[in-house]
């Protein structure tokens, strides 16, 4: 009886040593509040219960801080949105140099922005922004005047053509539209702040983006990671009124290049086949199509995600 009791105790005891020593791998999101935090919440919840996959997630500044870390080796995964992942990449816009220990790990879900105007404005087009005063700059958001000069690109336009108005930020933008400051401004289609915006003002309008290949061309001509893709009017589109086309970006997962094949494997095996417990623990991933986490941004994929797009036929 005594040794099968010290037996048992040792096997306890080392089946907890086990648990202390597996590895814990972090994912990097944006700060607490954010989209990309609630996002990356969802992924490590997932990872925990479906896979046995020890993540955290840290809060970071942005992106732009982020993804240099995973670059670097100093964190596993982050998230990003496409136009992000491929600057980092390719090191160019907010990004001095090139990330290029980065490998996309799964393509998540749509992101829709656009330039919004007053509903009863007499700014029809994009091309009727010219002349007029747009929130500009997006001093503490880099990606968010790149993101908007592409889609002034996609008429030929630039922020020289316009009466440009510096603001810190999206939401800032936002604030100075519903003032008055600006004509308009450009941000996403399906944020709080946007539906708070058309109540606030009386109604918005979203500036439809052509959904050409020459519209595209002229919008991904110096960042990708990004395409036009057509949003249907309803109750999370604000400004909606008929199928308008939308600057589009994904959210994705990066990882560093050595991270295990396996984990990721696992990882993404996890949120393939779980759509609904990433949708119970973030709304956002209604947008989720497992059939689209191949979906190419112009960033190479982690072979440990490769090996499961191939095994499934993707």
């Amino acid at each position: 009886m005594f040794m099968n009791n010290t037996l048992r105790l040792t096997a306890v005891a080392l089946a907890f040593a086990g648990v202390a020593e597996a590895q814990t791998v972090s994912i990097g999101t944006n700060p607490q509040g954010s989209v990309a935090y609630a996002t990356g919440s969802a992924l490590a919840k997932v990872a925990i219960e479906q896979a046995d996959i020890r993540m955290r997630v840290v809060p970071q500044g942005g992106p732009n801080v982020v993804v240099p870390i995973v670059n670097a080796g100093e964190m596993e995964f982050s998230i990003a949105n496409g136009v992000v992942a491929a600057n980092a990449y390719g090191g160019v816009g907010e990004f001095s140099r090139p990330n290029e220990n980065i490998r996309v790990a799964a393509v998540l879900f749509p992101l829709y922005s656009g330039f919004m105007v007053r509903a009863d404005s007499d700014i029809n087009t994009l091309s009727d922004l010219a002349g007029r005063r747009l929130a500009s700059d997006f001093l503490q958001q880099k990606g968010a005047q790149l993101n908007s000069e592409s889609v002034l690109r996609t008429v030929g336009l630039t922020y020289d053509d316009v009466q440009r108005v510096p603001v810190p930020s999206g939401v800032r933008g936002v604030e100075d539209f519903e003032a008055g400051n600006v004509d308009a401004t450009f941000f996403s289609l399906s944020s709080g702040r946007t539906l708070q915006a058309d109540a606030t003002i009386g109604g918005i309008r979203i500036l439809a983006v052509e959904n050409s290949d020459e519209a595209l061309a002229n919008l991904t001509e110096v960042y990708k990671g990004a395409w036009i893709e057509t949003v249907e009017p309803g109750p999370n589109f604000p400004g909606i009124h008929e199928p308008t086309g939308a600057f589009t970006t994904p959210f994705v997962v990066l990882a560093n290049a050595n991270v295990s094949d396996d984990l990721v494997y696992d990882f993404i095996k996890a949120l393939h086949d779980n759509k609904p417990a990433l949708v119970a623990a973030a709304g956002a991933f209604e947008g989720f199509d497992p059939a689209r986490m191949n979906a190419d941004i112009g960033v190479p994929f982690h072979p440990g995600a490769e090996r499961f797009f191939a095994e499934m036929g993707m």
